[in-house]
């Protein structure tokens, strides 16, 4: 299911509009019906397709059949992806240009049409080249090669091309040696995040292994790995200011290249936007977000991601009024429904948080705002499954954020419902080290019901747990971004202001009963 239904989001988001292929899919009208249920959403795997479709499992014959048929006419669309209409950049439209007339050469040769694929494959080598398609010429070098070389003889063409595909032979060996030490080091990273330093000797190994190939050659594929190399090698000891600098080099070398290197320069400036939050650098963020935001399509996921973390640098700042600008621009963005439903709930989960900041006075509402004023916290909860595994960090946020708005609302007796149904979450799912500093936290808020809610005693009781919140190590505060949409401490402060804003109330109405 995951091959036909990728290619339908890919001919769908591309919006290619073929009649034939349009046309050919509505005369059948399971097939049609196959189509517009992966666009929907509605089938949630072959199982659930082959029984609303067929009344039948998914092994059944006709439903193979239909989905190979659906499968045959898509990847005859793939070829006709408009990349001048689309928002590509001159990279991405070289490479689709390229493969597409490399595939259709490679045809015209199996038909024994050979002066024809040979003046095709020199025409897309030249651009090749400019491109730095490094393994596309490596595969049109040899062709030639063995054409002038055996077909027609012509002695000076096969040297040119015999020499051409050894410069590129090693070329691509370093290539390839780069991505095998790039991957080495994700696989082992992601397996072992203990094994910080050796990871950070690996990595610096590696570059300087690398490092006489980049300067002779200096490739698209060799620098971006031999970067990503650079980053990690940082990035293991959470050294976040000589990211910063690897970064900024980074973009200075794909600034050189001829054309818009736009994978690269993403990748570095994502990566420097994290270095901000990490290090609460909240100007020099805002500074490079419109930097960011123009090198990508408005409404694009990757718009929206940058615009995520920019709010998390203004929740993690404290700039919590800049956090609110972002929120409606996001909801009102035409392409926002077209997001995963994943992608969504993180949106509404901050959403949420803001909310709560700003029935706390951390944000002013101007007077024409509607995404505030119509947030109910019933319909986010009940919008949002909670407690599946898979998504524990995600639970721990919806979990905290629900008891704050209980004690912000004052809802003393549920707090006091809820907490044993929270202390089994706790042990069953925040035992990992990432999660620590939610564990804490979430401890501490258990004490609020515990000490009666009184701010003096809560303080007392939970001073411990605070001392390891601030003294969390930084591998750890790192990782557990996404999941502290604001800051624990930062929270605690709120709600200990509001306890204590709460208490004084309730003394000043005593006060007057007397």
């Amino acid at each position: 299911m995951n091959l036909v239904k990728g290619l339908v989001e890919l001919i769908h988001s591309n919006k290619i509009y073929i009649p034939e292929l349009r046309e050919s899919i509505l005369q059948h009208p399971k097939l049609s019906v196959l189509y517009e249920g992966f666009i929907s959403g509605r089938f949630k795997d072959d199982e659930d397709a082959a029984q609303q479709i067929y009344n039948s499992t998914k092994r059944h014959s006709a439903y193979l059949k239909l989905k190979n048929n659906l499968r045959r006419r898509l990847v005859d669309a793939v070829f006709f992806i408009d990349t001048v209409k689309e928002n590509y950049s001159d990279r991405q439209k070289a490479y689709f240009e390229c493969y597409k007339e490399w595939a259709a050469a490679k045809i015209i040769l199996s038909r024994n049409t050979q002066p024809a694929a040979m003046m095709m494959l020199e025409q897309i080598l030249k651009k090749a080249e400019i491109f730095e398609f490094t393994d596309l010429v490596t595969d049109i070098v040899r062709a030639l090669r063995i054409h002038y070389g055996t077909r027609e003889g012509v002695l000076d063409k096969y040297h040119y091309y015999n020499e051409l595909y050894h410069k590129y032979w090693k070329i691509v060996s370093w290539e390839d040696r780069a991505e095998e030490l790039y991957a080495f080091l994700m696989v082992n990273y992601v397996q072992n995040k203990s094994l910080k330093n050796s990871i950070q000797e690996n990595a610096m190994l590696f570059y300087e292994e690398l490092q006489p190939a980049v300067e002779e050659f200096g490739t698209y594929r060799l620098l971006l790995y031999s970067g990503l190399i650079r980053l990690i090698t940082y990035s293991s000891v959470n050294d976040y200011e000589q990211i910063l600098k690897v970064c900024d080099d980074m973009l200075t070398q794909f600034s050189k290249k001829p054309y818009t290197p736009g994978v690269p320069i993403q990748i570095f400036n994502y990566q420097q936007l994290v270095c901000f939050i990490q290090l609460k650098d909240f100007n020099r963020g805002r500074d490079a977000l419109p930097r960011f935001l123009a090198l990508v399509e408005q409404g694009s996921f990757n718009w929206f991601k940058y615009h995520e973390l920019y709010l998390q640098l203004a929740f993690h700042t404290a700039n919590y009024q800049d956090a609110y600008t972002i929120l409606p621009k996001v909801f009102k963005e035409k392409s926002y429904h077209l997001l995963p439903a994943s992608t969504k709930e993180i949106w509404n989960l901050n959403l949420a948080y803001a909310v709560f900041l700003q029935r706390e006075e951390k944000i002013s509402l101007p007077q024409d705002d509607t995404l505030f004023k119509n947030f109910r916290l019933g319909k986010f909860l009940n919008a949002i499954p909670i407690l599946s595994k898979d998504k524990r960090g995600m639970n721990v946020s919806i979990l905290i954020l629900h008891m704050l708005f209980l004690l912000q609302e004052q809802k003393y007796d549920d707090v006091i419902d809820r907490i044993e149904a929270v202390q089994k979450y706790c042990s069953r799912y925040l035992k990992h080290n990432e999660l620590f500093p939610s564990n804490s936290f979430i401890n501490m808020l258990l004490e609020i019901p515990i000490q009666n809610f009184h701010p003096v005693a809560v303080k007392r009781h939970t001073d411990k747990y605070l001392q390891k919140l601030t003294q969390a190590p930084l591998e750890v505060t790192q990782q557990t971004v996404e999941i502290e949409i604001i800051p624990y401490e930062d929270l605690w402060k709120i709600i200990i202001t509001h306890l204590e804003n709460s208490e004084s109330k309730k003394d000043r109405s005593d006060l007057i009963k007397f």
